[in-house]
């Protein structure tokens, strides 16, 4: 009884402060009170191997070393009374006649004398308080130690005569034997790695291959480009593991992803800008915890570094982009001012040659033209303006792009008479009511035939359609029955150039078209992808 509250006081499970549970109390208190009825000898043997196990997940930590040294003397104490007494006389009932001579006195005075050692020994009561430091896999393994050991010399009796302390000593040399063997296997000095490696292999897993997670999760960072996609196959993985039963996490650059379900027991990690909460059927142990955390930093630091590499190669697009560019700027500008030029002097050419003709309109001229000519007359003035507009571009980056807005059937009309030759079907009614934007519409247009037309080059028979819906929301659908685009290229589309185009371009125009639409008001996406049936969209943001 002496034992168990000087156990209850020192306890090194709960801390002192915390309030123990009516519940609790009354169920310690039952145990005690039907150990202390029935009590016998094995459940005092088992008591103190008990008290050595607690010691021994004490004595074997590294926290402190002199609250160690403080723990050892108490484990030595246990071990030489359990050996010495509690054994011979409580378990085996063995009297004094069948004592050696003096063991009384050993076990009596000789022994707790070992005991006075503690109040020389350095111990600072801040160590013991700052923290609850309990190692249970070496206090198990203690425990299996000393069984063993009590087990082992009951069996060596056999072998003694029913001796038992003869039967002791041969078990502790055996022991101190196997012990000095396994010290040898698990730490070789000829440069082997020696028991520890195979034997620290599996505890570090803890209940999973993580040697094998770890690959995986490399594996998948070489193969996938994506940010995004890589951070949901590494959750994928995680939800293979037994004890996850969901997990959410929160990007910094796309919508947030989940698997399973929520639980009341969450663990919530945070690395760079990404954030990943776990969601466990148990609440974790602290050995549990650190490994969840390990989990949740690797998939975090590949991820960074997923999105930095991204970066760096969107930098570097753009970086050659904008070499080439200004490399050719200079001559599309003296270009750009030659057509300008032209245009100008075409439209004052003709207004002239009116005037001479004494023609107050040029209904008459237009009844006599061609449609490609009346197409071409229509088509100067805008095709100036346009050209002036991208010439002030040209000489100031930040000059906003002037919108020219035509009719929709004269627009569309024009449309059609330009690409006769490019094997175009166009869907739409050519008396259609409502405006369009000519400058958005024809770069969209432009972008998307031309890249149909590479595919067609590669492909055959590949039939490409524009339709446009007129009205108060124009909308301009254009699509091919060729191959669908890669998925590794749609999440980065229409806002960062591509680096794996079949065809070798970066999707600088379709990415220079979106932002020119997304400031005139218009949305350009992909409508459709799908294996004989690819169309692009432009419509009014609504």
């Amino acid at each position: 009884m002496v034992h168990f509250g000087l156990f209850l006081i020192w306890q090194p499970f709960v801390s002192g402060e915390r309030e123990l549970k009516v519940i609790a109390v009354a169920l310690l208190l039952g145990l005690t009170a039907v150990v202390l009825y029935a009590l016998a000898g094995w459940m005092l043997t088992a008591w103190v191997a008990l008290l050595i196990a607690i010691m021994g997940g004490k004595v074997f930590t590294l926290q402190a070393a002199r609250r160690s040294r403080f723990y050892l003397v108490a484990v030595f104490y246990l071990f030489a009374i359990l050996l010495s007494w509690v054994v011979p006389v409580s378990l085996l009932a063995l009297n004094q006649t069948g004592l050696p001579e003096g063991m009384l006195t050993l076990a009596a005075v000789v022994v707790p004398m070992v005991l006075i050692a503690m109040a020389f020994l350095p111990f600072r009561a801040e160590d013991e308080h700052t923290t609850q430091v309990f190692d249970f896999f070496y206090s198990i393994f203690v425990f299996q130690l000393v069984v063993v050991l009590v087990l082992g010399s009951l069996a060596a009796m056999r072998v003694t005569s029913n001796q038992y302390f003869p039967a002791v000593a041969l078990t502790v040399l055996s022991f101190a034997s196997a012990l000095l063997l396994l010290a040898i296997l698990w730490g070789p000095r000829a440069g082997f790695g020696g028991l520890r490696t195979y034997f620290s292999r599996y505890l570090m897993t803890v209940g999973m291959p993580f040697e094998l997670w770890m690959r995986r999760i490399a594996e998948l960072s070489e193969t996938e480009m994506s940010s995004t996609r890589f951070l949901t196959s590494a959750m994928e993985e995680v939800a293979t593991l037994p004890w996850i039963l969901g997990a959410r996490w929160q990007m910094p650059d796309a919508a947030d992803g989940e698997f399973g379900c929520t639980s009341a027991h969450a663990a919530t990690f945070r690395y760079h800008n990404l954030e990943i909460t776990f969601y466990t059927e148990i609440d974790l142990s602290p050995a549990l915890f650190l490994h969840v955390r390990l989990l949740a930093q690797v998939i975090g630091e590949f991820y960074e570094g997923k999105r930095r590499e991204q970066a760096m190669k969107q930098n570097a697009y753009m970086q050659a982009v904008h070499e080439t560019g200004a490399r050719l700027t200079h001559d599309i500008k003296n270009l750009l001012q030659s057509m300008v030029a032209i245009t100008s002097a075409t439209v004052v050419a003709r207004e002239r040659r009116l005037k001479i003709d004494n023609r107050p309109d040029d209904a008459t001229d237009r009844r006599q033209s061609s449609p490609f000519e009346q197409m071409l007359e229509r088509q100067l003035p805008q095709l100036t303006q346009r050209l002036q507009t991208t010439l002030d571009k040209l000489r100031n980056p930040a000059t906003a792009a002037t919108n020219v807005i035509v009719p929709a059937a004269q627009w569309w009309r024009d449309l059609k008479t330009r690409h006769q030759s490019s094997r175009v079907t166009f869907i739409g009614d050519d008396n259609m009511v409502g405006n369009v934007y000519a400058n958005v519409f024809d770069t969209v247009f432009e972008n998307c035939l031309e890249n149909a037309r590479k595919k067609r080059e590669r492909e055959t028979d590949i039939r490409i359609v524009a339709e446009l819906i007129a009205g108060n929301t124009p909308t301009l659908l254009i699509g091919d029955s060729g191959s669908a685009i890669p998925a590794t290229v749609i999440d980065t589309l229409f806002s960062a150039p591509v680096g794996s185009s079949r065809s070798g371009g970066l999707g600088i125009g379709l990415y220079q078209a979106a932002r020119q639409a997304n400031e005139s008001g218009f949305a350009f996406t992909l409508d459709k992808n799908e294996a004989g049936h690819v169309r692009f969209k432009l419509a009014k943001i609504t």
